[in-house]
């Protein structure tokens, strides 16, 4: 009776999470205004999606297809294995897999990022050079921006098109970003936002080549890396392999049917999870403190996205670590 109880709700789950899916997620800029006004949402946000700001179209589409299959598949693993620890180490695996060949995976995708907020800072000292302003050197960047930031490079601009003040536009540029590096970058665009005279073209300058340097760095640092990774990564699908084919043996997996079984297969699972864990925390690199962050010091400070528009908390320049 129990079995058929988890496989109902189990079944609920997943309609639910198919009606969640097919209605898709709440506008970007509503979602980022209540994790900023919410702490706990911001909390959430970060243990789901596994990083602050915009969550990535891949990221969403994976957990669509987590939720419904965890919720499925442990109820279906103890029905087929008469083992009820599986409810438990199914969703472990849904997962638990993937977030650990996240972290084994080579960082291209950020140092990609890097690479073209060099190339777009470039660019724009280059025009700022030539007595372009400011906030018409970021709308025509928008023409020739590179292809790994060529959408939030859009959405920069559109909001200087509609009016957004030029400090609150790259506040959202940064938030979009997410990055301690393009923080910095963006931290003297804020700063001179009234001022684009040629010490801001220097000082882009500069910092394109300092973000060049860290794109250098970090490809030698990954290349280094590239070999544990993949070491990591065969150890434990050879691992899941063997556990996946012996479940299909019912002599293999009558003894972890019993209650001293299920304690040892439960020891066993948290000294996997456990010795997983710790690899993945020397294959993974914490991201860097960021710089503009909102000042929660100031409690009736707002700022304005376009005018006329709704307010949002103030950011102001965290202090440098």
């Amino acid at each position: 009776m129990l079995l058929f109880a988890l496989c109902g709700l189990a079944v609920a789950g997943g309609l639910v999470a198919l009606v969640a899916w097919a209605r898709g997620s709440e506008p970007a800029d509503e979602e980022e205004t209540t994790r900023r006004d919410n702490p706990l949402a911001s909390r959430v946000h970060v243990f789901w999606y596994g990083a602050p700001g915009a969550a990535s179209l891949r990221m969403v589409r994976l957990r669509r297809v987590q939720l419904p299959v965890a919720l499925v598949g442990a109820p279906l693993a103890w029905l087929f294995t008469g083992i009820p620890l599986t409810a438990l180490l199914v969703p472990l695996a849904v997962f638990g897999l993937p977030w650990l060949f996240d972290t084994t995976r080579p960082d291209t995708h950020r140092i990609e990022r890097l690479e073209a907020l060099s190339e777009w800072t470039q660019r724009i000292a280059d025009v700022l050079l030539l007595g372009v302003g400011l906030n018409q050197a970021i709308v025509t960047s928008r023409r020739t921006a590179p292809a790994a930031l060529e959408d939030e490079i859009g959405e920069l601009a559109a909001r200087l098109q509609a009016r957004w003040r030029p400090e609150e536009a790259l506040h959202a540029f940064a938030d979009s970003l997410a990055d301690a590096t393009a923080d910095k970058v963006l931290a003297a665009l804020v700063l001179r936002a009234g001022d684009s005279g040629p010490g801001l073209a220097r000082t882009l300058s500069d910092m394109a080549d300092s973000v060049r340097e860290e794109v250098r760095q970090r490809r030698a640092i990954e290349a280094d890396r590239a070999k544990h990774r993949t070491t990591i990564r065969w150890l434990v699908g050879i691992i899941v392999l063997v556990v996946t084919i012996g479940s299909f043996n019912t002599e293999y997996t009558r003894p972890y049917g019993t209650f001293l079984g299920q304690i040892v297969l439960a020891v066993v699972a948290a000294l996997f999870v456990a010795i997983i864990a710790w690899m993945r925390a020397l294959a993974a690199h914490p991201p860097v403190p960021r710089l503009l962050t909102p000042d929660r010091r100031s409690k009736g400070g707002r700022r304005r996205g376009p005018v006329g528009g709704e307010a949002e908390p103030v950011e102001q320049l965290g202090e440098v670590r």
